[in-house]
């Protein structure tokens, strides 16, 4: 790791106000269901609304209420069908692909496993099995896999829009390049290893993209994407 580039983010971190540190993330502990539907509707979409219709997490939280036995049972949210989970959570896309099949694509991988993960319980962040029953489906990936175990409270960071941004914005100002997602999310786990250790990883992962969110410019369509 560049020791300049770690620097130069933990110089940026010191620009965030103390209130984005305030703010604790509630994620969906034990309750893995709606954490795959979040995590999977979250990509390259606008998380936060007002509009109680709009936005990712509103829709998760009108989903949990539609169908509160699918929100720690895989096998329950598996026979919803993709149909009655894009009624609720609309007609988003990855790679070209309706969200809700990537997310019955990914629950069957996670129940075909032997043993199933069928429960927040059985879901272990590190077993390379479980990421890949979750990466393999097409047009879901790694850093929406670390999403959602971060959802279930393993402490990590999504390496997203807005977290690339910030540490892309911070190294352009002391003359460096931008990096990928996988050295993004390095550069911001040495950072909190290194000068902020009191403050868990999605704690410290959901300030920067409080703070990247509340300077993006307001004609972003994707300031909100979480």
């Amino acid at each position: 790791m560049n020791p300049q580039s770690v620097e130069t983010v933990t110089n940026a971190v010191k620009n965030i106000d103390e209130i984005h540190f305030a703010t604790i993330p509630d994620g969906w502990p034990d309750q893995i269901g709606i954490a795959l539907v979040d995590a999977v509707y979250s990509i390259q979409a606008d998380y936060l609304a007002k509009d109680p219709t709009k936005g990712v997490l509103n829709r998760v939280r009108a989903f949990r209420s539609a169908y509160p036995e699918a929100a720690n049972d895989l096998e329950q949210l598996s026979s919803l069908g993709e149909q009655a989970i894009r009624e609720v959570m609309g007609n988003g896309k990855s790679a070209g692909r309706y969200k809700s099949v990537c997310v019955v694509e990914a629950v069957e991988n996670f129940l075909s496993l032997d043993p199933p993960v069928k429960n927040a319980s059985h879901l272990q962040a590190s077993n390379p099995d479980h990421k890949s029953a979750y990466i393999t489906v097409k047009g879901l990936g790694w850093v929406t896999y670390e999403y959602l175990t971060m959802l279930l409270g393993q402490p990590g960071i999504k390496a997203d829009t807005m977290i690339c941004r910030f540490v892309d914005t911070a190294l352009a100002e002391a003359g460096l390049a931008p990096v990928d997602a996988h050295t993004a999310r390095r550069l911001v786990e040495a950072v909190q290893v290194a000068a902020y250790p009191h403050i868990e990883l999605h704690h410290f992962d959901h300030a920067i993209w409080l703070h990247q969110r509340a300077i993006s410019s307001r004609g972003d369509s994707q300031q909100e994407t979480r």
